[in-house]
C-alpha cells in the first residue's frame, strides 16, 4: 500500500530537502544530516522531507549547516511552508525580504550592468530574466 504523502509534501521546502539530501549522498548519510543538525530522532529529517512536519525557525541555522547551504534561503523556504504566512509576513514587515548569498550576487550583477542605476523593473527586463530560467 502506497504511503500516503504528509500535508506539507509539495512545500517548496520538503521538495528542496530531497533534492539536496540525494545531492549530499556520496559525502554524507541522511541520518548524519540529521544528527549534524541536532534532531534527537533521526527520523525528524524524513519526517521534513515527506512533508509530514513543518521546519521550526530554530532548527534553520543548524539544518543549513548540515546541509551546506545557505541559511538565508532554507529560512525563506521554511518560512513559506503552509500554515507559516503570518511568521513570513512578520519577518518580511520587520527584518526585510530574506535574500539568500546566490540572489546578492543576482542584484550585484544586475547593479554593475545597470551602472547603480536603479532601473524598474519593466515588461521587457522581466520576460527577459523568466527566459533565463525557461520560464
Amino acid at each position: 500500500m502506497a504511503r500516503k504523502p504528509g500535508p506539507h509534501a509539495t512545500s517548496d521546502l520538503a521538495i528542496y530537502l530531497d533534492r539536496r539530501i540525494l545531492e549530499l549522498r556520496h559525502k554524507k548519510t541522511q541520518r548524519d544530516i540529521a544528527i549534524a543538525a541536532g534532531f534527537t530522532n533521526p527520523n525528524m529529517l524524513s519526517m521534513l522531507k515527506n512533508g509530514d512536519t513543518k521546519l521550526a525557525v530554530d532548527r534553520v541555522a543548524t539544518l543549513a549547516a548540515a546541509l551546506e547551504v545557505d541559511p538565508k534561503y532554507l529560512l525563506r523556504l521554511a518560512l513559506a511552508q503552509d500554515g507559516n504566512e503570518t511568521m513570513f509576513r512578520i519577518y518580511d514587515e520587520v527584518i526585510g525580504t530574506v535574500v539568500s548569498h546566490n540572489e546578492v550576487g543576482w542584484l550585484e550583477v544586475l547593479r554593475e550592468a545597470s551602472g547603480n542605476s536603479d532601473p524598474a523593473v519593466t515588461t521587457r527586463a522581466r520576460s527577459t530574466i523568466l527566459s533565463i530560467f525557461g520560464k
